[in-house]
């Protein structure tokens, strides 16, 4: 039989009164029924998510608590019960203090990050970063070591003689400031062959087989040499200066030959070389003609040297004579002659431009 309008109609509002009458009065009834737990009787909001962090853990020794709840009977009335909340098992936290599980789940889903880099970013980081095994240094540590010496330049070393000063050494240096003794004279001094010379001319040994080797290449160049003067003892030169001295006077000689005692024919290792009867002897045309410019090309290859270069008096002390040669050994005339031509500057000596009394 169909029910009347007005009584279907007054039991769906019953229906509906019940329903919200239950809702209002245990909404922790239907959430538990629904599977979850809650915190309290109130939704919860953006201040339980800290809960984790800020509120002191739940012991697993807790005591139990009961907690007040309504349900409805059968006969469709309400009836408020007590139960027990049971206390879940806690968890160790990092400090070995153990933690709440309900606390934990009731963080908010959302707050998952974390407040450092995980073990495997900091791995990664590192990784990246250039290894630096250095330790820091102490600011006010004083620094002991001890500098690198600057390397010493063994070539140019090589090229100075270790003896410029004794009369009888193949290098020895003399000039207005640097004379020989008057008694000083070479004990190994030999004849040239006559058809090298002018007359009778002795040099010491070293030098006399270097001056024929030298006139020998110059030969086979096709140009002829000879010497005209070589080794002079004290006493010979001190009659040659007065000589020039008597016909140009002190300044002149002076400009020109050597005062006894500082003439480096008396070392046995100079000499005067010219053509045989050359037309240009002793004079400073010689060295425009084909043995003096082969003289300047060639005779540092046999270890002679042109002792005064042109425009060289304030250091040398003497005018240019493109036909005095010294000998010095191949190694010593040739860093000479490809440098600056004077043995005084190369050998590390003072100019000597005047007689010094």
């Amino acid at each position: 039989m169909q029910r009347p309008f007005n009584v279907t109609l007054a039991a769906s509002a019953v229906t509906l009164t019940c329903l919200a009458a239950a809702l209002y009065a245990s909404p922790v009834v239907i959430a538990e029924n629904m599977g979850r737990q809650v915190q309290a009787f109130a939704p919860v909001n953006a201040g339980c998510s800290s809960l984790a962090n800020d509120e002191p853990s739940v012991r697993a020794d807790s005591v139990d608590e009961t907690r007040e709840h309504s349900t409805m009977t059968n006969d469709g009335t309400w009836q408020t019960v007590e139960s027990e909340i049971d206390t879940p098992e806690s968890a160790p936290t990092k400090e070995g203090s153990t933690q709440d599980a309900t606390v934990d789940a009731a963080a908010s889903p959302e707050d998952t990050s974390e407040p450092y880099p995980s073990e495997a970013s900091t791995t990664r980081i590192t990784s990246e970063l250039p290894s630096n095994d250095t330790e820091a240094s102490d600011p006010n540590a004083t620094d002991t070591a001890s500098p690198t010496a600057a390397p010493e330049d063994d070539t140019q070393d090589a090229n100075i003689p270790e003896d410029l000063e004794s009369p009888d050494s193949m290098t020895v240096i003399v000039n207005k400031a640097r004379p020989l003794p008057s008694d000083f004279s070479p004990d190994d001094l030999v004849n040239l062959p006559d058809d090298l010379t002018a007359g009778s001319q002795q040099l010491r040994e070293q030098a006399a087989e270097a001056t024929e080797e030298m006139f020998k290449a110059a030969q086979d160049d096709g140009v002829e040499l000879q010497v005209v003067s070589s080794y002079r003892s004290y006493d010979y030169q001190q009659r040659i200066y007065d000589n020039y001295l008597d016909e140009f006077g002190v300044k002149n000689t002076d400009a020109m030959s050597a005062r006894p005692g500082y003439s480096e024919h008396q070392t046995g290792l100079a000499m005067d070389v010219d053509t045989p009867g050359g037309d240009e002897t002793l004079t400073s045309t010689f060295g425009e003609t084909e043995a003096g410019q082969w003289l300047a090309d060639h005779a540092h290859e046999h270890g002679f040297i042109i002792r005064f270069p042109k425009d060289q008096e304030e250091i040398t002390g003497f005018q240019y004579e493109p036909w005095h040669l010294r000998y010095f050994s191949e190694q010593y005339a040739t860093h000479v002659a490809e440098n600056s031509g004077v043995a005084e500057i190369e050998f590390g000596l003072e100019p000597a431009p005047d007689y010094q009394d």
